[in-house]
C-alpha cells in the first residue's frame, strides 16, 4: 500500500491537458489499496458541483474508476476550492479530510496542509480566509445561482492571476519570511511532527531545518509544464517531479 500526495492541479474546463494528466496519473501509478491525497487547489476555482457539467463528470469518472480498482482518494481543501465540502467530495468519489492532517511515515510523523495557513504575514488574506471559512457566509453564498457564483469566482481569480504575474518570485521569498517560518515551527511542534508537507506556493523542493533544527518541509509544485507528487510506502519516501508528457 502506497500513499501519493499531489496538490495545485488547478483543473479547469479550459485546460483538458490537466484533466488527462490526472487520469494518466491514476492509471500509471496506483494499484489496489493505494491512496491518493489531493492537498488543495484541485480546481482552479470551485463554487459548487454542476451536475450538468461534462468537466465535473469527467473528474468524477476518473476518481470513481480508480475507486473501483481499490484506490482511495482523499481531499484537503485549498484556497481555490475551500467550498468543496463533504457532500461535494462524496460526489467526486473522494473523502474530505481536515485542514491539518498527520501522516505516519518511515521518516517520522509528517504534517500535511495546503499551505495557505502559513501566510500569517498577509493580514488581508487571513481576513479573507476567516471570512470564507465562516459557515453562515458560505451557506448564503451557496444560495446564489450557480452562474452568479461562477462570475464572482472568475473575477477573484482574474485579479489574483494579475498579482501572481507581477510577482513571479514572490512565493520563494514568502517561504523565507520569519513570520511564515514561525508559523511552520508552531504547527509542527503543536502536532508533534518533524516534517511539513505543503502545496500552495508552487515551489517544488525540500528544505532541511526550514522551521528550526530537525523541522523540515517538502513543497509540491503546480501542475503545468511539470507535475509533482510525493510517494510514501513502508520503506520509501520520495518527492518526484516529471515533465508533462505530450500525450497528457
Amino acid at each position: 500500500m502506497a500513499t501519493f500526495i499531489i496538490a495545485d492541479l488547478h483543473l479547469s474546463e479550459s485546460k483538458p491537458i490537466l484533466t488527462n494528466a490526472l487520469s494518466n496519473f491514476y492509471e500509471r501509478n496506483t494499484i489496489l489499496n493505494d491512496r491518493v491525497i489531493i492537498a488543495g487547489d484541485m480546481f482552479d476555482f470551485f463554487v459548487g458541483v454542476d451536475s450538468n457539467s461534462s468537466f465535473h463528470q469527467k473528474i468524477r469518472d476518473i476518481i470513481t474508476k480508480a475507486k473501483q480498482r481499490g484506490v482511495i482518494t482523499m481531499f484537503q481543501a485549498g484556497n481555490r476550492d475551500f467550498l468543496l465540502d463533504e457532500a461535494a467530495a462524496e460526489y467526486f468519489g473522494m473523502k474530505l479530510i481536515k485542514d491539518f492532517y498527520i501522516l505516519n511515515t518511515s521518516k517520522g510523523k509528517a504534517l500535511l496542509l495546503h499551505g495557505d495557513q502559513l501566510c500569517l504575514h498577509d493580514r488581508s488574506y487571513q481576513t479573507f480566509r476567516a471570512f470564507a471559512k465562516n459557515r453562515f457566509i458560505r451557506f448564503c453564498f451557496m444560495l446564489l445561482p450557480l452562474s452568479v457564483r461562477i462570475s464572482i469566482a472568475q473575477k477573484i481569480r482574474n485579479k489574483s492571476q494579475e498579482q501572481e504575474n507581477r510577482r513571479a518570485d514572490y512565493s520563494e521569498k514568502v517561504l523565507q519570511n520569519p513570520i511564515v517560518k514561525k508559523a511552520g515551527s508552531a504547527f509542527l511542534k503543536k502536532t508533534g511532527c518533524t516534517l511539513l508537507i505543503h502545496g500552495h506556493f508552487h515551489v517544488f523542493g525540500g528544505e532541511q531545518n526550514a522551521f528550526g533544527d530537525g523541522l523540515s518541509r517538502l513543497g509540491l509544485g503546480m501542475w503545468d509544464s511539470h507535475y509533482s507528487y510525493i510517494k510514501i510506502d513502508r520503506t520509501d519516501f520520495k518527492l518526484v517531479q516529471r515533465a508533462m508528457e505530450k500525450n497528457f
